[in-house]
């Protein structure tokens, strides 16, 4: 079970490199990405959104779930051969809403997280929407909770619009929610944040190697081995990013940027967990209340692109936070 108690903790910076550091070529050589042409199609239960060298899997049957996100036919997810938790999912946060303890609550709302998802017809401008069956929140009589997942493509951005629409199809509860994407992402990589209010924080039983830190007006998690489970909250101002071990820059942002007094209780804008298997990075949005039949709508764009040889992936490093940069700006 994943608590919630959280601690300051000092932060510093490492001196730590990874692999790749001055020669990740993203994956792809010296080839740059192109981002048409644009197809959407469908294999049993899989969808498949292919924007040229970028590609989006996701499966109707667990959960709806991203399996892949690849450029170049990399991809920069955990799959279900590495792990049986795996790929880029949706919870209703707080995690605390899950169940009448109100506390250390677990498993997720199967229906929204693993259970099998409706799909509409690919429609012309290529979008992929699936609809969850309903679920109830545990801590609130009468709920009924339905999730819609779109996945839209940019190509002009070379990137994949990732729209959730959480519904209170209830016909007389009300529910307060935020929306919550957890993606996992192999070990032994970097991840960097842009860097809000407030200290990092940690649960009660982080393993003490495991770190956030400063540098280059980011906030850095540089991969290394816990001993058991590990997480961080921060406040962030927007994107999270992840330097795979392939050398492939991942960015996920969703806009407006949540502030610290809308999110969740107990939660965070960006939160970063391990248990030495891998990786999970996770945004959230502003916490909102449902009345019957309202909904909820909160958008993650997504972009992936090779890191250009030689340069420096450290925590801290000035030529992955110009990237970051950038690469939001497409």
């Amino acid at each position: 079970m994943r608590q919630r108690r959280a601690f300051a903790r000092a932060s510093w910076v490492p001196t730590l490199a990874l692999a790749c550091a001055g020669a990740c070529g993203g994956g792809g050589g010296a080839k740059a990405p192109t981002y048409t042409p644009v197809s959407a199609t469908t294999d049993g239960t899989l969808s498949t959104l292919q924007l040229g060298d970028l590609k989006m899997v996701v499966d109707e049957s667990r959960g709806g779930r991203i399996t892949e996100f690849s450029l170049f036919g990399t991809n920069t997810l955990v799959t279900r051969d590495q792990n049986g938790t795996y790929g880029s999912t949706y919870w209703p946060s707080p995690q605390s809403s899950w169940c009448a303890a109100g506390g250390a609550c677990w498993p997720p709302p199967a229906a929204l997280d693993s259970g099998t998802y409706a799909a509409d017809p690919i429609n012309a401008s290529n979008n992929i929407s699936l609809t969850s069956g309903p679920t109830p929140l545990d801590t609130v009589a009468g709920s009924a909770l339905v999730l819609n997942k779109t996945f839209v493509p940019l190509p002009e951005s070379g990137a994949i619009n990732v729209v959730y629409q959480l519904s209170n199809s209830s016909t007389s509860a009300t529910v307060s929610l935020a929306p919550w994407q957890i993606s996992r992402v192999a070990t032994n990589g970097l991840t960097f944040f842009g860097q809000g209010a407030g200290p990092v924080t940690y649960t009660s039983d982080s393993d003490p190697t495991f770190a956030v830190t400063e540098g280059a007006g980011d906030l850095w998690y540089a991969s290394a081995p816990v001993t058991h489970d590990s997480k961080a909250f921060a406040d962030g101002t927007g994107w999270l990013a992840q330097v795979t071990p392939d050398g492939l820059l991942f960015l996920t942002a969703s806009t407006p940027d949540a502030q610290p007094a809308e999110i969740a209780p107990g939660e965070a804008g960006i939160e970063v967990f391990t248990n030495g298997d891998y990786v999970e990075i996770e945004n959230q949005g502003a916490l909102s209340t449902l009345g019957p039949g309202e909904a909820y709508a909160w958008a993650v764009r997504w972009k992936l692109r090779p890191v250009p040889a030689g340069t420096s992936v450290t925590a801290g490093s000035a030529d992955l936070a110009a990237l970051a940069t950038t690469t939001l700006a497409e």
